[in-house]
């Protein structure tokens, strides 16, 4: 099943039940902010395990940012609601669809504290994927952009992990 294929089977789903919807909207609108506060207050009142994940999550977005915006200097993607004309379930912007900047920002946090081996591990990799799958659902990606969103906060993960280590080396001199 191609990638085209695969959005109108997740994103056809939508308008057909309204308890679905409504999941599929929270998760779009308002889970990303609120896995960013539940790693602040983790960070706060949580273990060494998720203090460290805090850190290397803070240092790590911004690589993810940096890495969107080399993507989208040379790859445009428009956005399946533009390509097919299509009314989605969210007010949402024009701008590229490749990655998901969601999908990134979750894939960041869940991976964070995959690399810790946090107990809140399974919590934040079930929101992740719902993230991911509610940007499909709702019309504003394809699985492929939160794919590429998810590999993308991989890659900034690994790459902060070495400027962790090059401060480490430096600053330890």
């Amino acid at each position: 099943m191609d990638n085209t294929a695969l959005f109108f089977k997740i994103s056809n789903l939508s308008r057909h039940s309204q308890i679905l919807d409504s999941l599929m909207l929270f998760a779009t609108d308002y889970l990303i902010y609120l896995m960013a506060l539940f790693v602040l207050i983790l960070s706060f009142k949580g273990g060494i395990k998720e203090k460290k994940a805090f850190l290397l999550i803070i240092l790590g977005l911004p690589v993810a940012v940096l890495i969107i915006k080399v993507i989208h200097l040379f790859y445009y993607e428009p956005r399946p609601f533009v390509t097919f004309q299509l009314a989605p379930l969210v007010k949402e912007t024009m701008d590229a669809s490749f990655p998901s900047r969601h999908a990134t920002i979750a894939a960041v946090i869940a991976f964070a504290y995959t690399y810790f081996k946090s107990r809140w591990l399974p919590l934040l990799l079930i929101s992740m994927v719902l993230v991911g799958i509610s940007r499909i659902y709702v019309g504003v990606h394809y699985p492929l952009d939160v794919l590429g969103g998810s590999a993308v906060g991989a890659i900034s993960l690994y790459l902060a992990l070495q400027i962790k280590n090059l401060l480490k080396f430096y600053l330890l001199r």
